[in-house]
């Protein structure tokens, strides 16, 4: 004589077990299974517009030492040098600047020059000299006071140390989800 349900597999389905519970269950499981599928898609797709802001940082860090050393390599005039610059900030504007606010300060003790592009209209004070408010793309030059040149983009200020030499600084903004993230090199 056999066993009742000696060999026979478990599944969720049971004799004794009203069919009104075993889809109750079923039902559960189900739910339970959608829910950890929608918390784990959600936390996957979180994008961090910071990292996307540092990694355009250290991009911009290593290229424009690159193109700063091509420069000197070369002996390139001073006019030459900034037009070699200014190509390359042009370059980093067209490709980077749909979403983000560019500002980059470069030259030397003698003559400091700013350009970049901002989305909205921001006050651009380079010193206490007023270089743009409008928004879209812009440039100005003025003579440092000091070794220090202060970037003031509305009621925010970012000092840069003017050093012998050619110098290359830069600032990155971009506005997302109520908040501003800015990154400098």
């Amino acid at each position: 004589m056999e066993k009742r349900g000696k060999n026979k597999i478990f599944l969720l389905v049971r004799p004794g077990v009203t069919k009104r519970g075993q889809f109750y269950l079923i039902s559960a499981i189900i739910l339970a299974a959608i829910i950890v599928s929608l918390i784990v898609i959600t936390n996957y797709s979180k994008k961090n517009d910071y990292t996307e802001l540092e990694n355009l940082k250290d991009e911009i860090n290593i290229e424009s030492a690159k193109v700063i050393d091509y420069g000197i390599n070369n002996k390139l005039t001073q006019p030459a040098m900034n037009q070699l610059i200014q190509d390359f900030i042009q370059n980093y504007i067209d490709s980077q600047s749909r979403d983000k606010n560019l500002y980059f300060v470069f030259g030397d003790e003698e003559s400091v020059t700013l350009n970049g592009y901002q989305n909205e209209a921001h006050d651009i004070f380079l010193d206490s000299t007023q270089l743009a408010s409008a928004s879209g793309e812009f440039l100005g030059t003025l003579d440092p006071a000091g070794s220090d040149v202060k970037l003031s983009v509305d009621e925010n200020s970012y000092i840069f140390t003017l050093k012998n030499g050619e110098n290359f600084y830069f600032l990155i903004s971009r506005e997302s989800r109520g908040g501003s993230y800015f990154v400098t090199g």
